[in-house]
């Protein structure tokens, strides 16, 4: 071989990458190139003719030994990336990860072994780094799955518990909804049986009407003006009794929904003149009651029959909750609404008591020593939202009630079917 060939070959050869060992059939280095000889640490040419032990640990030695003497009695070729990897021996001691080719051919009857060497250490390092992440990630996910199971177990336990608690729940509302509709029987019961008292009084008072008419009737003859004033008494009484019978029987149509608006036009001052006249025979000693008089007739689409029982109900209060010699202011005004002001010096109404005063039945505990039955207001007040109008009540105790009540002008509600005012007779 010509020399410039020699250098050429030795060029390429040492231009490889991978590290190139030949070893004759007795183990030793016969030609090596450079990268081999820096993969193992080795100055250029220190390796040739040296045991090829050198570059195998020490406790691979004997292990190495048997592997190269079989493969001298049955060569094979061993392609790189087969999972041929070893240990080799750096020169500083070190241990390299290292992968291997062999490959084998006789060159004058001289048997020769080929090793291509690549060092992986690098590349092990990252298997090893992805295995070790792969275990963590292994980790972690197992411990995801582990705390999702619990979570699933949690959830599956807080559900059947909010099962029970619905199944309580509905259970519940079943028993409150028919706690209410025995209530509303009972209540609708009560007013029924106010209705059927009241008409059961009606008969009776009828009669004392009609005989105190008759007293008036026999009286003209001898004109006697004590009999004609205690006439005038036990009829103005009778109809007052009346008015809170009437007050008993348009509850119970409220209750049952029975009840029929009887809209008309009217003068509001004059029912205001009748009741006010109508509340002097109840009038304690020294009473009285001032009214301010309408500028000019205020005009209302309503049912008259309701607004007489919001006034009346409102001024006999004011009465009955005052003392002797006290006075009952009454005055109204148009605004968008008719305003109707009823202020008096009575008793008043105590501060824990005024959440409860529009309640059917309820009376403040400064007013029991007084006759009554508790349901004015709670009438007032049902009467008056039929109509959309408002009630608000300003009260202290001992120094009096100031009650301020805003009735629409015009009543826009349809008639209904069932007329109340039949039921009244």
């Amino acid at each position: 071989m010509l020399k410039e060939d020699e250098v050429f070959y030795k060029i390429c050869f040492d231009s490889l990458i991978d590290g190139i060992c030949i070893v004759n059939d007795k183990g030793l280095i016969v030609m090596n190139n450079s990268s081999l000889d820096e993969i193992f640490g080795y100055p250029e040419g220190e390796l040739l003719h040296k045991k090829v032990d050198i570059l195998i640990p020490e406790s691979h030695r004997k292990f190495h030994k048997l592997h190269f003497e079989t493969y001298l009695k049955f060569p094979k070729k061993y392609r790189k990336g087969k999972g041929r990897e070893f240990s080799g021996l750096h020169k500083n001691g070190s241990i390299l990860d290292l992968e291997i080719g062999l490959n084998y051919f006789e060159y004058e009857g001289v048997f020769y072994a080929k090793a291509l060497v690549s060092e992986i250490g690098s590349r092990k390092q990252k298997e090893h780094r992805i295995k070790e992440q792969n275990r963590n990630l292994e980790n972690e996910v197992e411990k995801r799955n582990n705390e999702l199971t619990f979570v699933i177990a949690e959830l599956e336990k807080s559900n059947l518990m909010l099962k029970d608690e619905i199944k309580d729940r509905i259970k519940a509302e079943k028993n409150a909804k028919t706690a209410l509709e025995k209530e509303k029987e009972l209540s609708l019961m009560q007013t029924k049986f106010m209705a059927l008292a009241s008409h059961e009084f009606k008969t009776p008072l009828s009669g004392i009407l009609t005989s105190a008419g008759l007293i008036e009737k026999y009286n003209q003859i001898g004109a006697s003006d004590k009999i004609n004033k205690h006439s005038i008494t036990i009829k103005n009484l009778v109809y007052q009794l009346n008015a809170i019978l009437d007050d008993f029987l348009y509850l119970e149509g409220i209750e049952s929904e029975n009840y029929s608006f009887q809209l008309s036009h009217f003068t509001f001052c004059q029912v205001i003149k009748k009741i006010v006249e109508e509340a002097k025979p109840v009038l304690k000693e020294g009473q009285t009651i001032d009214v301010v008089p309408c500028e000019k007739p205020i005009e209302i689409y309503q049912d008259q029959k309701v607004v007489d029982i919001i006034i009346r109900n409102v001024l006999y209060n004011a009465i009955k909750y005052s003392n002797k010699g006290s006075k009952v202011e009454l005055k109204m005004h148009v605004d968008d609404e008719l305003v109707v002001i009823i202020k008096d010096e009575g008793i008043g109404i105590p501060s824990e008591a005024k959440s409860h005063v529009f309640e059917r039945f309820f009376r403040a505990k400064n007013a029991l020593p007084i006759q009554g039955t508790g349901i004015g207001l709670n009438i007032v007040k049902r009467h008056i939202e039929k109509l959309n109008g408002s009630i608000l009540l300003e009260s202290k105790e001992n120094e009096g009630t100031t009650v301020v009540l805003k009735i629409p002008l015009v009543n826009n509600k349809e008639h209904e079917s069932v007329d109340l005012m039949d039921q009244m007779g």
